[in-house]
């Protein structure tokens, strides 16, 4: 059955969670993320260092494994009393409440409307990258297609699970 409140705890918590890894690892060093910048940002700079690429794989590997609670709780909450469409609803509902907490907290917020210095990467300060909301934009539907995907692999596994 599908637990709408204890989705959007869930979702709230996540992006808690990843808002804390996202802004903490933008701290210590924004060129972990440099390939998500926009292009212009990205062109008034180096590549990423093979450290800085190694931070990012850890980093990315971290908030992947995030991808993992909506499913144990669903185990948890839901045994093998679930169907494939709860399934997928719940991890879609999860990931799309992240993702718009990302979008409009971190991105448009913070990346394009406060635009602390700790996100600016060094020699691009100016960079119209910087204000552009419909880059943000165009990345979180890219996401939503992404974790609609991913979505509908969990709720597969899980219902396999739900089959033993």
């Amino acid at each position: 059955m599908l637990d709408l409140t204890h989705i959007l705890w869930e979702g709230t918590l996540l992006s808690l969670v990843f808002l804390v890894i996202l802004l903490g690892s933008l701290y210590y060093n924004p060129r972990i993320w440099l390939k998500d910048y926009p292009k212009d940002i990205q062109e008034r700079t180096t590549s990423r260092t093979v450290r800085e690429t190694r931070h990012f794989n850890y980093i990315s590997t971290l908030i992947l494994g995030l991808a993992s609670v909506p499913f144990l709780s669903s185990l948890y909450y839901c045994g093998d009393q679930i169907t494939f469409i709860g399934a997928f609803l719940h991890f879609y509902i999860v990931f799309t409440i992240v993702s718009l907490v990302d979008l409009i907290i971190l991105d448009w917020l913070i990346f394009c409307w406060i635009t602390p210095r700790f996100i600016i990467i060094p020699g691009t300060h100016g960079a119209k990258g910087y204000k552009d909301y419909f880059f943000h934009f165009i990345g979180f539907l890219k996401g939503a297609v992404m974790y609609g995907i991913l979505a509908s692999l969990l709720a597969g596994v899980r219902m396999l699970l739900a089959q033993l």
